[in-house]
Order: C-alpha cells, then structure tokens, then sequence
C-alpha cells in the first residue's frame, strides 16, 4: 500500500515539474534547460544552514520542506522524499530533528527560495546536490537515470529523461 502511494507522489510530482517546464520553454523557445532559466547556479545564492524540526512533508500542492527553527516555521525546496527513499536512505519524518545546508536563491521576478544541497538527520547525512554543478544527484546523468534508475529499468515514472533535469542545477519548485 505504501509503495502505490509512493508511486501516485511520484506521478504527481512529475506532472507538476512537466507542466513548469512548458511553461518554461513557452513564448520565445528559451527556458531553463539552456542556461537561461531563472537562475544560473545554485552556489550563486547565499549560504544558510537551518536546523530544526521537521513539521510539514513536501507535497504535491506546497513542494517545500516545512522545519519549525524554535517557533519560526521555514521552508526548504529541493528535498524529494520519495527520490530519497529510492537512493536508499530512509524517508524524512514530521517530528524528526534536522538540519539543513541551503543557498538562498533570488529569483528574476524578486522572490527567494532556499534550496537544499545536504540534510543530516540522525545518522544520515544526505547529499542533495553534486558539489560541483550544483545539479540534484537524485536526477541523474544520463536519460531514465537518477531515481528510475534505483526502481527498476531506468524508463519507469519520468522514462527516457522526460522533465528529469534542469541542466544549470536549479529547480523548478
């Protein structure tokens, strides 16, 4: 039973990030996968470590990471729980103590976000995003990688690299 509602998470998600992407590439055919998405890197944000308690899961209505940091709630973008369990690590919990290293990026339009590049809970410490490119590590490096590729043949939820990656290592959340 679980593993249908993870599989429905899934498929919700890739809708969401499918339909950010064409909206992406409309109007004048450039968008985020060629370098002129809303941001170039993630590292060009600022650096910001929050600690606190998980209070609020990603989903597919509000994707960001709720922590409550001692009466202030804040949210983080970035972390995709099912993609997390597929790599192998046990999924985020309400009521689980974390901490978070982020950037906080600003968008175009003036909005900011923080965006997750590890989480350390318990006794993981989970790298979100390669340390070089910034890229998410769930994602992949090649077409049906990343977390299709820990569920079977690489050409399962989001196949053949279909909405998969941004390729400046930002995210469409």
């Amino acid at each position: 039973m679980r593993n249908m509602k993870d599989i429905i998470i899934a498929i919700a998600i890739m809708n969401m990030v499918l339909w950010s992407a064409f909206s992406a590439f409309a109007g004048n055919g450039k968008g985020a996968m060629d370098g002129s998405g809303p941001i170039a890197s993630i590292f060009e944000g600022v650096p910001v470590t929050i600690s606190g308690t998980i209070s609020a899961l990603p989903l597919t209505t509000d994707p960001g990471l709720k922590v409550d940091t001692d009466g202030a709630i804040v949210t983080v973008y970035g972390v995709p729980n099912t993609a997390l369990q597929a790599m192998g690590y046990v999924p985020l919990t309400v009521g689980e103590d974390v901490t978070i290293e982020c950037y906080e990026i600003t968008f175009s339009d003036g909005s900011t976000k923080l965006i997750a590049v590890s989480i350390t809970t318990g006794d993981q410490n989970i790298s979100l995003r390669d340390a070089e490119t910034g890229k998410p590590v769930w994602r992949g490096s090649g077409n049906g990688a990343g977390m299709n590729a820990n569920m079977g043949n690489g050409n399962g939820l989001r196949g053949n690299g279909m909405g998969q990656r941004l390729r400046d290592g930002s995210c469409l959340q």
